[in-house]
């Protein structure tokens, strides 16, 4: 698994307010926030000799920006890195800013900016704040006359950035309410429908952005599911209920893991980790079929 996907885990993990230092598997359980502290070192090392990290500086940004809700003690290094290459003009692809990358990098170096100002730390702050510009200054130069950002998948990655960094350029700079209206204009044509780019759009949509996983008030509060399984389509036919409690704000996969944990021999199920998140392929004992055209739908 790589450093960025681990980095995703941990902050979906937080986020759903479960705890990434704990989680727990068939064999045993897993600290998720040591396993990116050290996939990122291992980033760190490959830019010290390399100057590039070992997968890209898209991923090292969700490894700091995670490094940082976690306010883990290896944070510091990684936004050293960042703050470098941000100022060496390193977040290229094909010859052009991009956007993407910038954005991430931007919401990981101003967390990490915020934690310092507020204790008062000035040693790298001032490295900070000259990145910080720099990258708003290139996102903006790829702003369309439309309000897109760069393209119509980077702009919720940007309009995050932008939004939490606004003391780093002009007011005039961005029209936030262009963006805005395109952004509402191509939902409306299905630009957002697959999870992963939905994930990156809704949080500015909401007035929220990644960083507000630090301030996120968990509560142990649980809540009852009703979950039935119907299958109608491929024989044996079979239709099963089960109640089950979660904490309150759990994903799905909660409910199918609290039932499958009640009862496994009816409520097993299969998952399989796709680009676009986990995709369940089986559900006590059905498999789903690309050849017969037969999936698994949560309705």
């Amino acid at each position: 698994m790589s450093s960025g996907k681990v980095a995703l885990y941990v902050l979906a993990l937080r986020s759903s307010c479960q705890n990434p230092t704990d989680v727990s598997t068939p064999e045993k359980h897993v600290n998720l926030v040591q396993v990116l502290e050290n996939k990122t070192e291992d980033e760190i090392k490959h830019i010290d000799t390399t100057r590039t990290p070992k997968t890209t500086y898209y991923q090292l940004a969700l490894d700091t920006l995670a490094l940082c809700v976690e306010k883990s003690p290896e944070l510091e290094t990684a936004a050293s890195a960042l703050a470098d290459a941000a100022l060496d003009n390193r977040f290229q692809f094909q010859g052009h800013f991009s956007v993407d990358t910038g954005a991430v990098v931007s919401l990981a170096l101003f967390c990490v900016y915020e934690r310092r100002v507020s204790s008062q730390q000035s040693k790298l702050t001032g490295t900070l704040q000259n990145a910080l510009a720099l990258i708003a200054k290139q996102i903006l130069n790829e702003q369309q006359n439309n309000g897109i950002l760069g393209n119509i998948y980077s702009t919720g990655l940007a309009m995050q950035a932008l939004s939490v960094t606004s003391e780093f350029y002009s007011p005039n700079s961005w029209n936030c309410e262009k963006t805005i209206e395109e952004v509402l204009n191509q939902v409306t044509e299905g630009a957002f429908s697959r999870p992963a780019a939905a994930s990156q759009i809704l949080p500015s949509l909401v007035g929220k952005t990644y960083l507000d996983v630090r301030g996120l008030t968990c509560t142990s509060e649980n809540v009852t599911v009703h979950y039935k399984v119907s299958n109608e389509l491929i024989g044996p036919h079979f239709k099963l209920s089960i109640t089950v409690k979660v904490p309150k704000g759990s994903v799905l996969l909660a409910a199918l893991e609290a039932a499958q944990q009640a009862n496994p021999s009816e409520f097993s199920f299969q998952r399989e980790e796709t680009s676009w998140g986990p995709m369940i392929t089986s559900i006590n004992g059905l498999q789903a079929s690309t050849n017969e055209k037969t999936y698994w739908q949560f309705l």
